[in-house]
């Protein structure tokens, strides 16, 4: 715009800061509950949207999000079928149990 002599004011504002933290322990028992509950391997992934991670992540030393995944995720109406809860719910139980009894996997 400068180029062509356009007269423009920008504005920005940034609501939450990237964030990226190291694989480590957390990561390894969350793998093997998921593995050991819903018979799959993990896929470690950045994609997605905004999280509330962004306002723990310099408290945290390593910091992970799952869930269920569905088609309406973030939405109005935003959904997750019920056969999903208790697998979940397992699935975090895995994760618990393994890092309270100081097993990696």
């Amino acid at each position: 715009m400068d180029k062509h002599g356009v007269q423009y004011d920008l504005q920005w504002s940034c609501s939450g800061q990237p964030f990226l933290t190291q694989a480590g322990k957390l990561t390894d028992v969350a793998r093997a509950a998921i593995a050991e509950t819903c018979g799959i391997e993990a896929e470690l992934s950045t994609t997605g949207g905004t999280s509330d991670g962004r306002f723990i992540k310099a408290i945290a030393k390593e910091l992970i999000e799952l869930g269920p995944s569905n088609a309406t995720i973030h939405q109005i109406n935003e959904n997750v079928r019920l056969d999903d809860i208790p697998k979940l719910s397992a699935v975090y139980e895995g994760i618990l149990a393994r890092l309270l009894a100081g097993n990696a996997v």
